[in-house]
Formats: structure tokens, C-alpha cells, sequence
């Protein structure tokens, strides 16, 4: 419980501080800064995300009304975030293509690193790391319940083999399986949309469109870094917390039982943090200003 007490003073931090961050988002650009084809795109962009919201919240709940033995909640915000990259995607291939009687192109190497969020980044990489052997783990540990269904309870055997107790539900694979599908689909839309974002063509040449349009890809590959990383935030901290719980119920059974509970208990309290930081993150607008 001392881990639980220190996340009441630990997201109001990590919130303030990604409320901080999110507040810098004044971007200089040479003057002129007024281009219409980069007010297009801004604009297509908007709507495209809000349509996938909608859509996002929609199946979200759907699937959380059906709550089929837990996974409807511990699926609802990877939907969401599906949802929300859908309409990225969707944005970013209906941005204009550049057009006019005399077209150029650049010679230039644009990479995904260019426009990710390094920290960001690599925090959904490591969150995701930690999800797929937390899932692997307690898929092999997990038991069958009393009506059959594989991977829901972890039944522990006492030392000396005369008590054996199940306690449920375990994330095991009767919910590992369909989060690992929703990860794998996040992340291959999320590739998508960054790949989309590499290699889309620039409105104009001039030094000006190149700073504008570099602005709208960066902001775009955040969104997208958001939203991946609540898809994973979210669920990693419902299943330590849950797993948190079994465990010790099962100390009884094992001694290192409590210990590793209080461990996943730490694990959910930095996965509650990064959601915050990645909600502040999906709120973030660039305000594009003449130099």
C-alpha cells in the first residue's frame, strides 16, 4: 500500500509537469507563415482525427457494455486509441498532393526519428516491452477456472500439498490474447500513419512551406505516439493492479507472493503516470507564428 500512497502525490506531478511541457507550443517560422495549402492540410487533419475519435468511442463502448468477464474495460481503451490512429491515417492520406502547372521536388532524406517524440517514444517502447512479459508471465502461470475457461484464475498448492486455493481473474491468456491483438494492431496502424508521414510530399519548396508543413508532421507523429501509448498504458495499469490483487490474496501460499505484488503495484503506478503524460501529449497544438 506504501506504493499505491505514493502515486497520490506522483500523477498530479507527472500531470503538472506534461501540462507545463504541452504549454510550449509556440513555433517560429519564416515570415510569410499564411499558406493556405498548410491551412488545408491543418484542417483535414482536425476532422479526420475528430471522425476517428468518434468512431474510437463508439466501438470503445461497445465493447465495454459487453464487459465479457473483464475484457470489455481492459480492451476499451486500445479500441479507442484504434479508432483515433484510424482517423489519422485517414487524414494523412486525403492531405493534398502539390499541384500547379510547375512542380519540383526536394532532395532530402526524411526519417521517422525526425518527427517522433524521442521520449515519448521510447517510453511506448519500453511500456510495451514490460506488457508482453507481464502477459507472458502470468499466461503460464494461469489455470483453468471451475467452468473450463483457460487462463483466468492462478491456483496455488500450500508446501505441504494439503490446501490448494484458485483465486481469479489472472490475466492470463483468456485475456492475454485479445490485448496482444489489439497491441499488434495499434502498433501496425501507428507504423502506418508514421510511415505515411515520412514519405508524404512536401505543399511547396520554398523555406517556409518546409517549416510549416515539418510542424504539421511532427504534430502528427505525436498524436500518434499519444495515442499508441494510451493503448498501452491504460491496460498495463488495470492488469498490474488486478494481478497486484491476486497475488496477494495467494501469500499465503507463497512467500514472494507479496513482494511481487508490490512490485506490479509500482509498475501500475508509472503506467498511470505515462497515460497522464500521453493524455497531455494528445491535447499538445502547435501555433505556427512568423519570425
Amino acid at each position: 500500500m506504501t506504493i499505491l500512497a505514493l502515486a497520490v502525490p506522483l500523477v498530479p506531478v507527472v500531470a503538472l509537469l506534461a501540462v507545463l511541457t504541452s504549454l510550449r507550443r509556440a513555433v517560429s517560422v519564416p515570415a510569410p507563415a499564411d499558406l493556405p495549402v498548410p491551412r488545408v492540410i491543418t484542417a483535414r487533419l482536425l476532422w479526420a482525427r475528430l471522425a476517428g475519435l468518434g468512431i474510437g468511442l463508439a466501438a470503445s463502448w461497445s465493447v465495454l457494455s459487453r464487459d465479457d468477464l473483464g475484457r470489455g474495460p481492459m480492451l476499451a481503451a486500445p479500441v479507442l486509441g484504434i479508432g483515433l490512429l484510424l482517423g489519422t491515417l485517414a487524414g494523412e492520406l486525403a492531405a493534398p498532393r502539390p499541384h500547379g502547372p510547375i512542380r519540383g521536388a526536394s532532395l532530402e532524406i526524411r526519417r521517422a526519428r525526425d518527427y517522433l517524440p524521442g521520449f515519448s517514444a521510447r517510453l511506448a517502447g519500453a511500456l510495451t516491452v514490460v506488457t508482453v512479459l507481464l502477459l507472458s508471465i502470468t499466461s503460464v502461470t494461469a489455470s483453468a477456472d471451475d467452468l473450463g475457461r483457460a487462463g483466468r484464475v492462478l491456483a496455488m498448492t500450500s508446501a505441504d500439498g494439503t490446501v490448494r486455493g484458485a483465486t481469479g481473474p489472472w490475466p492470463g491468456w483468456f485475456y492475454a490474447w485479445p490485448l496482444l491483438a489489439a497491441l499488434a494492431a495499434a502498433f501496425l496502424l501507428s507504423s502506418s500513419v508514421v510511415h505515411r508521414v515520412v514519405r508524404r510530399g512536401r505543399p511547396g519548396l520554398d523555406a517556409v512551406a518546409r517549416a510549416v508543413d515539418d510542424v504539421r508532421r511532427a504534430h502528427t507523429a505525436r498524436v500518434v505516439t499519444a495515442a499508441y501509448g494510451l493503448c498501452v498504458a491504460l491496460p498495463l495499469t488495470g492488469v498490474a493492479v488486478v494481478a497486484a490483487g491476486v497475488l496477494r490474496r495467494q501469500g499465503e501460499f507463497a512467500g514472494w507472493a507479496v513482494p511481487a505484488a508490490s512490485g506490479l503495484l509500482g509498475i501500475a503506478v508509472v503506467a498511470a503516470g505515462s497515460a497522464v503524460w500521453y493524455l497531455a501529449e494528445l491535447l499538445y497544438r502547435p501555433v505556427v507564428r512568423a519570425s
